[in-house]
């Protein structure tokens, strides 16, 4: 099965003082629990992410970016809605997603608006009383139950 994490930027980032992948940019709560899964070799296979920043909008985790210091509010994830539905939508139907999860902040909730409306899948919302129910929740997603054989193993 495959799926689509949209997840958050996060106001935490490497000092860098040039373009880095995105993932590796990122330092969050969130972001720590992605790349744990991912260093260990137990990120889920079949689910992608795309990350919604406050400055550069739609983000691949492999996009390089520099440091930044924007913070989402309504206005601008107002402004980039049609921008985030659209390419969302267009990478759901071009990668056959069969489930889009969510992961994001009240903030960030507007330049979603209408992501159920413009694909054909579930979408489906990372939820909790807190950062951590979320982070709980988020760890079993993208973590697999067994370690992922790397090449040399």
């Amino acid at each position: 099965m495959t799926s689509l994490l949209i997840q958050s930027c996060s106001a935490t980032k490497e000092a860098v003082d040039t373009p880095v992948p995105a993932l590796d940019l990122y330092d969050g709560y969130f972001f720590r629990i992605i790349k744990k899964a991912v260093r260990t070799n137990r990120f889920q296979p079949g689910l992608d992410i795309t990350i919604i920043s406050a400055k550069h909008g739609v983000v691949e985790p492999d996009d390089h970016i520099g440091y930044y210091d924007q913070e989402m509010d309504t206005e601008r994830a107002n402004e980039l809605n049609d921008e985030i539905i659209d390419a969302i939508a267009s990478k759901v139907v071009e990668h056959e997603y069969e489930k889009v999860w969510v992961n994001l902040g009240k903030d960030y909730m507007p330049a979603v608006d209408g992501i159920d409306e413009a694909v054909d899948v579930p979408v489906l919302h990372i939820e909790g009383s807190g950062i951590g129910m979320k982070g709980k929740q988020l760890k079993h997603l993208v973590s697999s139950s067994r370690s992922i054989p790397t090449h040399g193993d």
